[in-house]
């Protein structure tokens, strides 16, 4: 084969190359700006979720209670618990320990911190120690022990009150059941 020939195969090799090429490249491109506009969708559609359940979570949070309020709760379990357990009615008594427990656990969950204290870190010792000897004095029925265990938990309250700039609340024992329309006393 000539050497012209050779050079005129090779420039039409060359030429249908380049165009192979240029072809792949504006595939390629196309394929590129197709998924980017899909992307820049979906970036819009994620944005939009975001702002929708941040939202709800901001309307969530406006509807949980604060800490006066499971502080409330936390009282009157405390009193009812106190009734309870004079009555003997182990059964109230164990009901209204749970329930006391399950308030510090969502007083917990807030992770309130009041001048400086963190609540959570409070309630979580108060939890672990304090509520602790509580029930364990409450399972066994000791009422002298769980009297003791009753008092030190009041005294961790008010502290903790001391401690965060509301030394005003002073939790004491109960005098009268917090309730008039309960029966303390154990039933069938």
């Amino acid at each position: 084969m000539s050497e012209r020939r050779v050079l005129t195969v090779i420039g039409i090799v060359s030429v249908i190359t380049i165009l192979i090429l240029v072809l792949g490249f504006f595939s390629v491109n196309s394929v590129i700006t197709a998924r980017s506009g899909a992307m820049t969708k979906t970036a819009g559609v994620l944005r939009d979720s975001i702002a929708i359940l941040q939202a709800e979570v901001d309307s969530l949070k406006s509807q949980v209670p604060g800490l006066g309020e499971y502080m409330t709760t936390f009282q009157l379990h405390m009193a009812k618990l106190w009734f309870a357990e004079k009555a003997s009615n182990w059964g109230l008594a164990q009901y209204e320990f749970d329930e006391l427990a399950e308030t510090v656990e969502a007083a917990e969950a807030l992770h309130a911190v009041k001048n400086n204290v963190n609540t959570a870190g409070v309630l979580q010792s108060v939890r672990e120690t304090q509520l602790a000897t509580l029930d364990n004095d409450l399972r066994k029925k000791k009422s002298g022990a769980f009297v003791r265990a009753y008092d030190q938990t009041v005294e961790t309250c008010n502290s903790c009150h001391r401690s965060a700039g509301y030394g005003f609340i002073r939790i004491t024992r109960p005098l009268a059941p917090p309730v008039s329309n309960q029966a303390w006393t154990p039933g069938q």
